[in-house]
């Protein structure tokens, strides 16, 4: 057992998902789509915080990766303040490009004790997943919320380093935004800012992603993806 960042993430319409396409298509999807995002998001937050990162601590952020279904989890043990900037950036990232590739997805960052067993299988289980799972559950969109405890538990002045990534306009990774819940009430909270994925480029690339791959669009599904225009849109502005 150790104290990590955890990372949740459910792929929105994965029921559809299932039954729209063959089992062949499917694996497609996961295969051209869903793993390939997530080595792209990878690469792309490797190649932002590498020029600033010496080598020999780029290799202690590495994160943890699974794919179970229509779950991904992240667990991060580095918890310094760059372990935490790691996981935001792959996060926000990864949500862009899944985005970009057809699979919207939602989540929850949080922090708990974690372990990973392979008796039978793969098994995730601890409290950090299941404070992830449950802030990405409440929401009503494609898109994510950062736990604010994650930023207690770094060394050095956490309001500060909140302070300073909400008010960086070059390299926005974070924003505070009231978040649509599945209960029809509105959260103030720390969110990924995907936006700045450079494929995503209006308003109907965030609609098209949840139409691709043959899905179909009943309320609750709009209702998330009009929540999710949005975010874009008043993200887009600033």
């Amino acid at each position: 057992m150790k104290n990590s960042f955890v990372a949740f993430f459910d792929v929105l319409g994965f029921k559809n998902l299932v039954e729209k396409n063959s089992h062949e298509e499917l694996m497609d999807i996961y295969d051209f789509g869903l793993y390939e995002s997530i080595s792209q998001a990878e690469k792309m937050t490797n190649m932002i915080l590498g020029a600033i990162t010496p080598q020999n601590e780029m290799e202690s952020l590495k994160i943890k990766i699974y794919v179970i279904s229509d779950s991904i989890i992240f667990i991060q043990e580095n918890l310094s303040q760059r372990g935490l900037l790691y996981i935001i950036s792959y996060c926000r990232m990864l949500i862009g490009a899944t985005m970009a590739d057809g699979i919207p997805i939602r989540g929850g960052l949080s922090y708990g004790p974690v372990s990973v067993g392979n008796k039978r299988g793969t098994t995730v289980v601890g409290k950090g997943l299941t404070n992830a799972y449950n802030i990405e559950s409440k929401q009503n969109w494609a898109g994510g919320i950062i736990d604010r405890k994650c930023f207690d538990i770094v060394p050095k002045e956490n309001q500060n380093l909140v302070n300073h990534l909400l008010n960086d306009k070059q390299h926005p990774i974070i924003k505070e935004y009231n978040v649509p819940m599945r209960d029809g009430s509105f959260s103030k909270e720390l969110v990924f800012d995907w936006t700045i994925y450079n494929l995503i480029k209006n308003e109907d690339d965030v609609k098209n992603s949840f139409l691709k791959h043959n899905k179909e669009v009943n309320d609750s599904i709009q209702n998330k993806i009009d929540n999710t225009v949005k975010f874009y849109n008043l993200t887009k502005k600033k």
